[in-house]
């Protein structure tokens, strides 16, 4: 399974802009929204961190 490197291109909510976080995946070229929502959920974030979830919404880099 892929894993990718995500990069905030914005703040979103409590989410600085620049912040890194890693995403497994079993989609290409880029993770789902759901995927993606769930890291951010565990990080810690709040509900509108959450709401972008979108991968448009950061720097996405396959790692690997």
């Amino acid at each position: 399974m892929p894993v990718y490197k995500l990069k905030a291109k914005n703040k979103y909510g409590d989410m600085p802009k620049g912040y890194e976080f890693q995403v497994p995946s079993s989609t290409t070229p880029k993770p789902n929204a759901s995927e993606v929502e769930k890291i951010i959920k565990n990080l810690g974030f709040d509900a509108k961190a959450q709401s972008y979830e979108s991968a448009g919404n950061f720097d996405v880099t396959k790692m690997g």
